[in-house]
């Protein structure tokens, strides 16, 4: 092997069409370039595709449960105010003030028969209680029967005195008035949850967008 080389520096020696070629100034650092990594990159290129896709995916599910949530509740709170309903917000600025006093009562408040109404008014007064909470409630409502029951002894009661009224109807209001806090606390506790489970959704859905925000403007950083 040694007289081979020899041998073959002697040629170029002799023969100039032999001798290595001559860089120019400068050319020297391209024998030393390693290859590039031509399949890192396009796999890398097909990785961030395909998350940005699934990303994109993940924000248009978002996006139409959010509108379609926002609608459905738009056209509930729409056709609730077209008929003069409120809920135990009493949000509905269209009820009438006579309703909407009355069903502040039986929400916040507590159904009475004043003694300055006559006879005859607070006996209608007391018909109108039944009936405005008999059609709020169905039978499966958990305050139906204690407030039924307190509306009635109302009721049964409108001739007396309010005093005397009171004292026979207390321990049932006590009832009705344990079961309506019972019933906003539950509805407090569930607009809550309602608003924590949207924040974690608006949340992920910023930072899935910011990741395919990066995604995009890398391949021309």
């Amino acid at each position: 092997f040694g007289s081979s080389f020899v041998c073959l520096e002697v040629r170029r020696s002799l023969h100039p069409s032999l001798a290595r070629p001559s860089l120019a100034p400068g050319d020297e650092s391209q024998l030393a370039m390693p290859p590039a990594d031509v399949g890192a990159t396009m796999r890398y290129a097909e990785y961030s595709k395909q998350e940005v896709a699934f990303i994109e995916g993940e924000l248009k599910d978002w996006f139409l449960q959010r509108r379609f949530a926002m609608e459905r509740n738009m056209a509930i709170k729409k056709a609730l105010d077209d008929n003069n309903f409120t809920g135990l917000s009493m949000s509905n600025p269209t009820v009438p003030a006579a309703q909407m006093a009355m069903w502040s009562d039986l929400v916040k408040g507590k159904p009475e028969l004043e003694d300055s109404l006559s006879t005859n008014a607070k006996q209608m007064k007391a018909e109108m209680y039944m009936k405005t909470f008999k059609d709020a409630t169905d039978m499966d409502h958990p305050c139906r029967i204690p407030g039924s029951q307190y509306l009635q002894c109302l009721q049964s009661g409108f001739k007396d005195a309010a005093s005397s009224r009171q004292q026979k109807c207390a321990s049932l209001f006590g009832s009705f008035d344990g079961c309506r806090k019972n019933v906003l606390q539950q509805q407090a506790q569930a607009l809550e949850s309602s608003l924590v489970k949207q924040d974690i959704a608006d949340r992920r859905a910023r930072a899935l967008f910011e990741r395919r925000s990066s995604l995009l403007a890398a391949p021309s950083q």
